[in-house]
């Protein structure tokens, strides 16, 4: 259903991953991912984007998280210009489910080049 609501106005599907769902108007795009049960879309014109929630909100309940910050053990980061991304949190979590936290760091010797 989702997949035909996205397809009718305009959206392609990703070549290489068909949950990703482009749509261009001029010389902006909206990108829409899908995953499971989340949404997320960006886009270079934030009238699409409202254009996009408006549609969605009229044919399906949902509801808005805000920006995103942290998505499949990825922290994001958003500025004006820039998004950053790293997994400082994802490491952190999996130290605290092993019960590593604590643990003595040590170095781990190996070579420096390939010789």
């Amino acid at each position: 259903m989702l997949s035909n609501f996205l397809s009718s106005p305009g959206y392609e599907r990703g070549q290489t991953n068909k949950t990703l769902f482009i749509k261009k108007n001029k010389n902006d795009i909206i990108l829409v991912l899908v995953y499971v049960d989340y949404i997320i879309f960006g886009s270079t014109n934030e009238a699409l984007c409202e254009t996009f929630v408006n549609g969605m909100k009229s044919e399906f309940e949902m509801s808005m998280m805000g920006e995103l910050n942290y998505f499949l053990g990825l922290q994001m980061k958003q500025l004006k210009d820039d998004i950053f991304s790293c997994q400082t949190m994802y490491c952190k979590d999996l130290l605290r489910k092993f019960k590593m936290e604590k643990c003595k760091a040590v170095s781990t010797l190996m070579s420096t080049n390939c010789i």
